[in-house]
């Protein structure tokens, strides 16, 4: 067995890290909770502020009890009362972990405690000025530039705080001191981002009306973000997409990539990594240094030192992200043992430098950069030297390179992709082989980027000339990245949650216990031919059902509908965020959408279609055809070369065997219509089967429907606008008459969506409402007899199937429960339906119905 790929021993202090980790956990999750109380104030209020004001002191005592159990622990009658055998060092790491846990838990109970108290004070504090020091480079958004930044003096010393910045003000860079007046919230326990934005630290948030920018904060770290802006300033200047990516990848500062086309192709690929400052990139700076050094003969003591002093002064550069601090300290750990005249143990080095930075912000452990950091550098120093031998041992001498990165990369992939899911919704099927080529690339343009940094101090123009080189071998990397972020199954959506965290933790622990060495290079190749294949499938994933369904699907405060019947998708709208619609389509195991109907032009429906790039591929695309645009122009859409059709009442096509009716808008309004009167409003029949999508079609829309006759009965509605109060009308309810109605709504949300009225206005009519906030994803199964709907939540008392009533099969009303679900054999609840011409439409259950997803006709064919 050759020592590379000897199975590396792993530190008891490893555990006791674990449980660190699982312990801060668990105490962002006590404070959270805390949090809410006070704020919903009442005897909750008094419960969570006693339990704040006795946390430091419950914090101690634990801390005491904690010292004395490792005492007891390392006491020798102790240690001889435990079992010989193996049983003793698994009692040894039970103890090291529950210890971490308790560790853990107190200082992420002390972090959180001071958390409150700012967050506390921050109620009263009203309209006044505040001074600070700005703590990470801007963020661009729908509603303008957010600062994060530390406050300095009055109520909110010390604490964290964003402000959204008044537009007629110079936008400060990370580093400068800054002077504004607003009034700061504390940050909401009932909005999705309040959490988010608390486990970073802030605990206030407002928007500024007044403001001005001062100079750098004080001492080295000043100087050292000065010059990093005057390097981005000179950065500036290099066009095209080489100079977006030469920013973030020399100095951190991505807000030129942030939402370009090249931004999303990287993601595809799984090489966002390269061009975030982590790790990775300390290193590469650290690397130059020593090389440097040693070129010129510098001895030991000061090598080391001067390395750890450039690292550091890069970190500081880079904005200190937790896992550049990371990398700094793992740094520290080997320099240290270096100078000491030991061997540098990588998993021990990792270990250490994890537990100082839990140990001094406990909830660095929600970052995501600091989580991937951690995992793939872990994966790496565990698992690489197995991983090169297997891929290695097939290859000729030549290739054992690329397929060692090639291996490298697929690991770091393998173990995070519970996080990478989690957080975007897909993972990248093909990052190994785009890393292969992108990360010897990156490297290069990286080192060449800090050359021109620091020339460009002393001489601009000789900067600027090296600038343009590190950006030529960038673009070429974009455009190498362009053409294979295009290649069908390129990333598949993937849903992160217990189940792929356990998958992968067994994987790797059947791993480590069995350790296998590939016996000849004949079982080597036939190993990796088998991952290829294996990843092959899980690109293309599974076949469309054949079978017919409407799926209302849970993304949150938005809209997002599946319709698939013979092998063919529709879907209606994108929700609001890319991520939560892949992962909503990897639970249904959606790879491609034939046809993409974006309602109208609101975030909310058309936002997350983004999240469609790379993991499915597109037919065409229908948009209203009066209105606001739903198509976004730049390149990073997916819709950038697809058929985009405006759709308008008349039109008809078919998708499988649903008939697909647009009723709304129609081609020429009679008034100018607000934004959600814009939606197109879909009718899908099939068979005896009727449904209408209504997007957030309102009053007006509804009154133009009912007005040109085009409502008909249904089985089950969509209802409008999230049920909101002007969202459905009793006109157009009275001739829909649901049996089944299905809201789509987050939760929680601002806006008080559904409202009471509307839903009483449901409950009138007789219409069973089912919603995403409650009941998860909603089906709607179509039979050759009857539908069934099912909810991911809420169990069997939602899943219930009716008989549907089609031309030759008209029975009467009558109710029995079958196999634990209702059956209802009917005419619509119980009476004969009434059936206008327009419902006469060819049954699509004959033989030799189209099963293509067929688009509407052309304008210039007259629709």
């Amino acid at each position: 067995m050759s020592p590379g790929a000897a199975r590396p021993s792993i530190p008891p202090l490893a555990w006791l890290v674990v449980g660190m980790w699982a312990g801060a956990v668990a105490g962002e999750s006590l404070v959270w909770r805390l949090w809410g109380g006070l704020q919903a104030g009442g005897a909750e209020s008094g419960v969570s502020l006693a339990v704040v004001r006795a946390a430091p002191s419950a914090a101690g005592a634990v801390a005491v009890v904690l010292a004395i159990g490792v005492v007891l622990l390392c006491r020798g009658d102790v240690r001889a009362s435990v079992r010989a055998g193996a049983a003793r060092p698994v009692v040894t790491l039970a103890i090291l972990a529950v210890s971490g846990v308790a560790l853990g838990l107190v200082i992420s109970a002390l972090h959180g405690a001071a958390w409150l108290q700012d967050a506390r004070a921050a109620v009263d504090t009203g309209a006044r000025e505040w001074c600070g020091t700005v703590e990470a480079d801007p963020r661009e958004g729908s509603f303008g530039t957010t600062l994060r930044v530390s406050v300095e003096g009055g109520p909110l010393d010390g604490a964290r705080v964003s402000v959204r910045w008044p537009s007629d003000t110079e936008v400060p860079e990370l580093g400068r001191r800054v002077r504004f007046s607003a009034v700061l919230a504390p940050v909401p326990h009932d909005e999705a981002w309040g959490r988010r934005t608390a486990r970073a630290g802030v605990c206030a948030t407002g928007s500024a009306w007044r403001a001005e920018v001062g100079g750098w904060r004080t001492g080295v770290g000043g100087l050292l973000l000065g010059w990093r802006a005057d390097a981005l300033h000179r950065m500036h200047e290099v066009p095209g997409v080489g100079g977006d990516l030469l920013e973030g990848v020399v100095l951190g500062d991505r807000r030129r990539l942030a939402g370009t086309a090249t931004d999303e192709e990287f993601r595809i690929l799984g090489l966002s990594h390269l061009v975030a400052v982590s790790g990775s990139h300390l290193a590469m700076a650290c690397g130059a240094v020593a090389l440097a050094g040693r070129a010129l003969r510098v001895s030991r003591v000061p090598l080391v030192c001067l390395t750890f002093a450039a690292g550091a002064a890069y970190a500081v550069v880079t904005g200190l992200p937790y896992s550049a601090l990371r990398s700094l300290l793992m740094l520290a750990v080997g320099g240290g043992a270096m100078l000491c005249g030991r061997r540098t143990d990588g998993v021990a080095a990792l270990v250490v430098s994890v537990a100082a930075v839990v140990a001094s912000d406990p909830w660095a452990v929600f970052d995501l950069g600091f989580q991937l950091s951690v995992i793939a550098v872990a994966g790496l120093l565990l698992f690489g030297g197995l991983a090169t031998e297997w891929a290695g041992a097939g290859l000729p001498l030549p290739l054992r390179g690329v397929g060692g990165v090639i291996a490298l990369t697929g690991i770091a992939q393998v173990l995070t992709a519970p996080v990478i899911a989690a957080a975007f919704g897909m993972v990248s099927v093909i990052a190994p082989v785009a890393n292969a080529y992108a990360g010897p690339m990156i490297s290069l343009a990286m080192f060449v980027g800090l050359i021109a940094a620091v020339v460009g101090t002393i001489h601009p123009v000789a900067g600027e000339t090296v600038a343009h080189l590190a950006a030529a071998v960038l673009e070429a990397a974009a455009w190498l990245s362009h053409h294979l972020a295009g290649v069908p199954g390129a990333a598949a959506s993937l849903e992160g949650g217990p189940l792929l965290v356990v998958g992968v933790i067994g994987l790797a622990t059947v791993i480590w216990v069995r350790w296998p060495r590939p016996r000849s290079p004949a079982s080597s190749r036939r190993a990796v031919a088998a991952l290829v294949i294996a990843s092959i499938a899980f690109a293309l994933g599974p076949r469309s059902p054949h079978e017919a369904s409407v799926t209302v699907l849970d993304v949150g405060q938005g809209d997002a509908i599946v319709v698939r019947d013979a092998g063919r998708t529709m879907l209606v709208d994108a929700g609001e965020d890319p991520t939560v619609l892949r992962q909503a389509l990897a639970r249904h195991g959606v790879r491609r959408v034939d046809v993409l109907v974006l309602t109208h032009a609101h975030d909310d429906h058309t936002g997350g279609a983004r999240g469609l790039a790379g993991v499915c591929t597109l037919g065409w695309i229908g948009v209203p055809c009066v209105g606001s645009p739903c198509v976004q122009a730049d390149a990073a859409w997916p819709g950038a070369g697809t058929c985009v059709r405006p759709l308008h009442a008349g039109e008809v096509w078919r998708l499988g065997r649903f008939q697909v009716s647009v009723i709304w808008p129609p081609l020429e309004p009679a008034t100018e219509l607000e934004t959600n009167d814009t939606s197109v409003v879909l009718h899908l029949s099939r068979g005896g089967f009727d449904m209408v999508l209504t997007g957030d079609a309102e009053a007006e829309a509804q009154r133009g429907m009912h007005e040109a006759g085009v409502l008909r009965e249904v089985e089950v509605l969509k209802v409008p606008h999230h049920g909101s109060v002007n969202g459905l009308t009793a006109e157009a309810m009275e001739v829909w008459d649901p049996a089944y109605a299905l809201i789509s709504v987050g939760d929680p949300n601002r806006f008080g969506h559904p409202h009471a009225g509307t839903l009483e206005l449901l409950g009138s009519n007789g219409a069973r409402v089912l919603r995403t906030d409650r009941h998860g994803d909603i089906a709607v199964e179509i039979g050759r007899t009857g539908f069934r709907v099912r909810s991911s939540r809420g169990g069997g008392a939602v899943s219930v199937r009716e008989r549907i009533e089609t031309p030759d099969d008209r029975v009467g009303a009558a109710v029995a429960p079958v196999a634990g679900h209702l059956y209802r054999e009917k005419g619509h609840r119980g009476r004969q339906r009434p059936r206008t011409a327009q419902a006469c439409v060819p049954d699509t259950r004959r033989p030799g119905a189209p099963a293509g997803a067929r688009a509407p006709p052309s304008p210039a064919a007259g629709g």
